[in-house]
């Protein structure tokens, strides 16, 4: 009997190879931790199959340092790989795939970072992929340069497959104000004969440099080529790709136009932004998905009952399902969901790019240590303030020891960084040239308004973090929106959640297997994503302890008050560059009465939030001392 209870469970969650499989997953990446055994649940193919990467921010290397702690150690020639391997299971089966990506591809890793110009090893990597509709994220927008490369090399090098439905751009040799890219295509598939329209949006974004322009989404459906487009009678799918939360205003508009004119025609959904995994529901045809940050996961949609070109169906007939999984990146999910092993799985071609990023790195230089971290800082996993939150060790020692503008003298100094400034945890160990970027990657400096208030100041970290409405209740300030401040995750989780030492099994227990847990077969979870959404609770493909997640404020304070322990009477307030609008905007409810833009100066010039954390490190965390 509990044999018999053991294959079932391991039948469902597709877990045979775990028992099966002798030889390891292996990566090209010399420091790539091994992928970790852990049940799995099978993808459900149909007629149109997509793969989804979302918010990658340049970790095509995969994650390098998170041996036992989680399991995304897959790089882009392993992607590559993939998306080859599946693409000839569907076409062996008749069915179509594709693959979209949906922006935020820089910022965020040394792959990117650590180059000068940014960006000069990526985009050569990036373009080995074949990506069949893709779009930007609002950090490609960010900088002029960054802009100018997108137009003048990422979207040559996905030519026909890159959308910029809302987006125009500056001719950096014209002048002229030309579409960034196409606004959309229609296309059909080759096996099913699906007509395709796509659009592909960015959320109503407004910080892009001045070299951009972003029109709402709201307009931007108003407009007679998209009012044209969706009055096409030939099409079996409308396909909306962007860099936008599925669960948005602006999604939620482009679903309502398009079925005022289509009331039946399917709307597949996929978006972004948020660095969560999400699947909502628009409604029995329309669904979108969200596929987390970072090279963490690989989306996985499905759908099928499409009526095509060559397989009319009648509007009352036509009754689509929509599946969706969310691939852990690793080999082991690879393998898994391929049928193949080590030997097996990888194409030339991914196997190049594994060699060209390894090439990319070394130039790099990305594994030199500057030092070594003696214990895990997390970002959202542990309470603020504790002594294993990285805001609490940035408020307590890095920043009081690092925030020192020897033009200022002695004078005090309230330092406010908003939380979204960090990207990533630290882990105990060797603390990387790549980890410097992975920690805080943005070159914004440090501003200040000099002789505030010591009560004021503090009154305008109070209103970034415990006031934020104020920030966006006058019409003319809604580009200050208080939510950009924190981590982009946090934007979904509107309270802690907190898993107690009997949540796992709960968790366990509630997967639709229900099945007791006393079989010596039963797979060892490890923590990782459980993720809820429109679909249910079993839409990971790997199965998961859950985490704790807990909120962080807005903005984290430092007062650095030299030689003294007293609350100084007036300090000069300092804050990112970034963060500037929301600070000015708070100074006013604080009843400081000054302009930002003509009274604040460079403070710490040349230095960054990156250089500040870097220079403690070197410091601090000498690795004969970890």
């Amino acid at each position: 009997m509990v044999w018999d209870i053991a294959l079932t469970r391991m039948k469902y969650f597709g877990y045979w190879a775990l028992l099966i499989s002798s030889s390891p997953c292996l990566a090209i990446q010399p420091s790539t931790p091994d992928a970790i055994p852990a049940p799995i649940r099978d993808l459900q193919w149909g007629q149109l199959n997509f793969l989804h990467t979302t918010d990658t921010h340049g970790w095509l290397a995969g994650h390098l340092q998170e041996s036992k702690r989680a399991s995304y150690g897959a790089d882009w020639g392993d992607y590559i790989s993939f998306t080859t391997r599946m693409r000839e299971k569907a076409l062996a089966e008749g069915n179509d795939l594709l693959i979209i990506d949906t922006g935020d591809r820089v910022e965020g890793n040394g792959l990117y970072d650590a180059s000068e110009p940014k960006g000069a090893y990526i985009s050569d990597i990036l373009r080995q992929q074949q990506i069949d509709v893709m779009s930007a994220g609002n950090h490609e927008l960010y900088k002029q340069n960054t802009s100018e490369t997108e137009f003048l090399a990422t979207v040559p090098n996905f030519r026909g497959s890159y959308l910029a439905s809302n987006i125009d751009i500056v001719h950096p040799t014209t002048g002229e104000l030309v579409p960034l890219a196409p606004r959309f295509k229609k296309f059909t598939t080759e096996k099913q004969g699906i007509r395709i329209v796509a659009f592909g949006f960015l959320f109503d974004f407004t910080k892009n440099y001045n070299n951009t322009i972003v029109y709402t989404v709201e307009d931007t459906i108003r407009t007679n080529w998209f009012q044209e487009a969706i009055r096409d009678e030939e099409v079996d799918l409308f396909l909306v790709i962007g860099h936008v939360p599925v669960r948005s205003k602006e999604y939620n508009a482009v679903f309502e136009e398009i079925r005022n004119i289509h009331w039946d025609v399917p709307i597949q959904f996929f978006g972004g932004h948020y660095h969560i995994r999400d699947y909502a529901r628009y409604d029995s045809k329309a669904y979108g998905l969200a596929s987390g940050r970072f090279m963490e996961t690989i989306g996985f949609m499905s759908i099928d009952g499409l009526s095509t070109s060559k397989n009319r169906l009648k509007p009352a007939q036509a009754t689509p399902s929509f599946n969706r999984r969310y691939i852990d990146n690793n080999l082991y999910s690879f393998h898994h969901h391929t049928g193949l092993d080590r030997d097996s799985f990888p194409s030339e071609h991914g196997r190049n790019v594994s060699h060209l990023i390894k090439q990319s790195r070394d130039a790099l230089q990305l594994d030199r240590v500057h030092g070594c971290a003696p214990q895990d800082l997390w970002m959202t996993r542990v309470k603020y303030p504790s002594q294993d939150s990285m805001y609490t060790w940035l408020e307590k020692d890095v920043l009081p020891n690092q925030m020192k503008d020897d033009s200022r003298g002695e004078k005090p100094a309230l330092v406010i960084v908003n939380t979204g400034a960090i990207r990533f945890d630290i882990f105990k160990g060797p603390f990387t040239q790549d980890t410097t970027f992975i920690v805080s990657p943005f070159t914004s400096g440090f501003r200040y308004i000099k002789d505030i208030p010591y009560e004021k100041a503090q009154t305008v970290v109070e209103i970034l973090n415990k006031q934020p409405q104020i920030l966006i209740a006058p019409e003319d300030h809604t580009n200050c929106t208080p939510w950009t401040l924190a981590p982009p995750e946090q934007s979904m989780h509107m309270h802690d959640r907190i898993v107690e030492s009997d949540d796992v099994a709960t968790h366990y227990l509630t997967d639709q297997s229900r099945l007791p847990m006393s079989s010596p077969f039963a797979p060892e979870v490890f923590p990782g994503y459980t993720t809820a959404d429109d679909g249910g609770i079993d839409g990971d493909d790997t199965v998961h302890s859950p985490i704790s997640f807990y909120r962080v404020p807005n903005c984290i304070q430092a007062l650095i008050s030299p030689g003294t322990s007293a609350d100084p009477e007036t300090v000069d307030l300092v804050y990112i560059d970034f963060i500037e609008p929301y600070v000015a905007l708070a100074a006013k409810f604080a009843s400081i009465d000054l302009d930002f833009a003509r009274d604040s100066d460079v403070y710490m010039p040349f230095e960054t939030l990156t250089d500040i954390i870097l220079d403690w490190v070197k410091d601090n965390w000498k690795c004969e001392d970890a």
